[in-house]
């Protein structure tokens, strides 16, 4: 078959409907920033250290929103390592771009809790990102807030 110029094609004459042309807007808009989003992930590195060897795992946790710092269950990301020394360091990766705080414990009863007295003062060595302290509970995310742009690291000493 010659197609000729000029030929009439049955499906060039059929209208786009608006429900297709405002999916491929809304792809065409979604798309790049989704990919930019990926492209732009980092890597969030802790290093560790204060730890007693042998003595429990060390549970290290990572917020994005003041509101949730340090609230167990409320992390974006966290990790429980068995460490073999004094130090550890740590990884979290595909992290947005933005502020977070950690915090961190060393578990060492093994009972998966971040354990306290009666009065509320830990029995566990804990600590936050950038070494931040509180001065009668945990530290204040502000404190603790570390900016990932891309990337970002900090330390943590358990005490």
């Amino acid at each position: 078959m010659k197609l000729s110029q000029g030929t009439d094609m049955a499906y060039a004459k059929q209208p786009i409907s608006p429900r297709v042309r405002a999916t491929g807007a809304v792809l065409g808009t979604v798309l790049p920033c989704l990919a930019a989003a990926v492209a732009q992930a980092g890597e969030l590195t802790i290093e560790v250290s204060g730890i007693t060897p042998n003595r429990g795992q060390v549970y290290v946790a990572v917020y994005d929103r003041a509101e949730t710092f340090p609230i167990a269950g409320r992390e974006r990301v966290s990790q429980m390592l068995a460490p073999e020394d004094q130090h550890l360091t740590v990884r979290f990766k595909d992290l947005p771009p933005g502020q977070y705080a950690a915090a961190a414990f060393q578990d060492f009863n093994r009972n998966g809790k971040f354990d306290k007295n009666l009065f509320g003062i830990p029995k566990e060595p804990y600590g936050f990102s950038n070494s931040a302290r509180g001065s009668s509970g945990p530290a204040k995310f502000a404190a603790a807030a570390i900016t990932l742009n891309p990337n970002g690291t900090t330390t943590i000493v358990l005490k």
